[in-house]
């Protein structure tokens, strides 16, 4: 896998996604704003990349996170199956639609996925169909279910009844990925929602898989002081860490270091302002080849559902 290309595709996806709704939001007809999830689009761009140029293929299907529409258009105009005239659309009349629909998009095959938590538990259920098929009527071509869900996302009840469903048990093609961008759209998600969340699915029977921290940040995590940072980063509450990527200079070691011990302080005076924010904004959820590595080895455990948490900016 040519991760340089892959990046290059990264940054030509969220570029697009972000045009699609600066531009809805810069229609002339009207001075109200339309909106399009700006954020949690730009927090799956990485996630989605690597899923459609470094993963899936064939009969594959997949179910994008209503807020990441744009993304998903985005994608399907580089791929060749979106006209560019559609990319003015969003939010218009026939036009792209603010969540994927199989009815009214131009370019959405495999699920509708609004209202929001619909799109978490089909596929999981269309794995279970195809386990009952491939039973009945003898093996079909093989296929993945993926589901991809914000952490705001598993707030929906009914995600929760079909995880702890038992006749979803088994059931190895199905992936879900959680966007962890640790944001809904009116509150901080709380720090403990994501181990809790991971002893959910735990609990349930899931193969659980983390996509944390960048291969920058986890080399880091292997010198002399590591532990202790990992610890610092680890303990850094989701309404601070955020803060980091929109510092600069000074600013940011200001921050990062607020309550760190001596020897985070001493890890951190051997990098200039710059390195230092490279380094510690490095989540698992932006790196590629992390990604990938945590989707194949979710496709290892043929024996249940995987779930994998993407930490995400």
């Amino acid at each position: 896998m040519d991760l340089d290309v892959l990046s290059q595709i990264e940054r030509r996806v969220l570029w697009l996604a972000t045009r699609i709704i600066d531009h809805a939001n810069r229609r002339g007809e009207t001075d109200v704003k339309v909106g399009g999830h700006q954020a949690s689009s730009a927090s799956m761009a990485t996630i989605m990349t690597a899923l459609w140029f470094g993963h899936i293929g064939g009969g594959d299907k997949v179910a994008v996170k209503p807020h990441a529409s744009p993304v998903y258009h985005a994608i399907k105009y580089l791929t060749g199956e979106l006209d560019r005239s559609y990319l003015t659309t969003l939010r218009q009349r026939g036009g792209l639609q603010a969540y994927p629909s199989r009815t009214k998009d131009p370019d959405v095959a495999d699920f509708s996925t609004g209202s929001v938590g619909l799109g978490a538990v089909a596929p999981l259920f269309s794995a279970l169909t195809r386990r009952y098929v491939d039973a009945h009527l003898g093996e079909q071509p093989s296929a993945r279910f993926i589901a991809l869900v914000g952490d705001a996302e598993l707030d929906e009840g009914n995600v929760w009844e079909a995880i702890a469903d038992p006749v979803t048990q088994g059931l190895g093609n199905f992936t879900m990925v959680v966007d962890l961008n640790r944001q809904s759209l009116d509150r901080v998600i709380p720090d403990i929602a994501a181990v809790r969340l991971e002893h959910f699915f735990a609990n349930a029977g899931w193969h659980v898989a983390e996509a944390k921290y960048g291969n920058r940040l986890q080399a880091a995590f292997a010198q002399p002081g590591g532990a202790a940072l990992e610890a610092h980063i680890d303990a850094m509450p989701n309404e601070v860490y955020p803060e980091l990527f929109g510092l600069a200079g000074p600013d940011v070691r200001r921050a990062f270091l607020v309550g760190a011990d001596d020897a985070v302080r001493t890890f951190a005076d051997e990098l200039d302002d710059d390195a230092l924010k490279h380094l510690v904004t490095d989540l698992g959820g932006h790196d590629l080849g992390i990604l990938i590595d945590t989707f194949r080895s979710c496709d290892a455990v043929p024996d249940r559902p995987s779930v994998v948490f993407a930490y995400t900016i």
